[in-house]
């Protein structure tokens, strides 16, 4: 399967951060603006993908913020040319959690499979992190109705990093080694499935 990369959210342009809301609070690293985040993990997945030389999309490379519909619908395009595809898209959480999650859209579809290997993956390679898990349905993922994984044609998978609220993962996401944390094991899930 090949991955369609989603970077969620606008990143920033001349100094000025592209969407309303979507960071944290200004603690001592300064606000962590999730869209930035978001391109930091997609940018070095897109890295190794090319030191690999494995095949990949992006739908949302630019840096002012892609409406949702845009790139539910870029994506479908993409899958209507190449089927063996899925979206995975990358964000930093808000809410006053800990931890890190994933969500696909309602019900069983294709898209659990690939998010519970994905949270496997987490759940080996960050065994000191709280993970968000419903298994009430008999997988590791969370149900929502977010576009990116309601209005694509592919499976979805909404991976959540950590939350920018919560003290403790604000600073690893600040933290370069825990963003390569991530990318090595989401990379690692990629690979599985490619």
């Amino acid at each position: 399967m090949t991955p369609i990369f989603d970077n969620g959210h606008g990143g920033m342009i001349g100094g000025k951060y592209q969407t309303k809301g979507k960071r944290s609070p200004e603690w001592d690293c300064g606000v962590l603006y999730e869209g930035m985040f978001n391109r930091w993990v997609i940018n070095r997945l897109i890295e190794l993908m090319d030191r690999e030389g494995f095949k990949y999309y992006h739908i949302s490379p630019e840096l002012r913020d892609i409406p949702l519909w845009q790139r539910a619908e870029r994506a479908n395009k993409i899958h209507g040319k190449d089927p063996n595809t899925y979206v995975i898209s990358v964000h930093a959480n808000a809410g006053g959690g800990e931890g890190m999650e994933a969500f696909t859209s309602p019900g069983h579809t294709n898209s659990d499979n690939v998010a519970d290997l994905i949270l496997k993956d987490l759940e080996r390679n960050f065994p000191e992190i709280p993970m968000r898990f419903d298994q009430t349905d008999g997988d590791r993922d969370k149900e929502s109705k977010f576009t990116i994984l309601t209005d694509t044609k592919c499976p979805a998978v909404l991976v959540e990093c950590g939350f920018m609220d919560h003290p403790k993962d604000y600073e690893r996401l600040w933290d370069p080694i825990f963003i390569d944390r991530i990318v090595s094991s989401l990379f690692q899930s990629i690979k599985t499935l490619y």
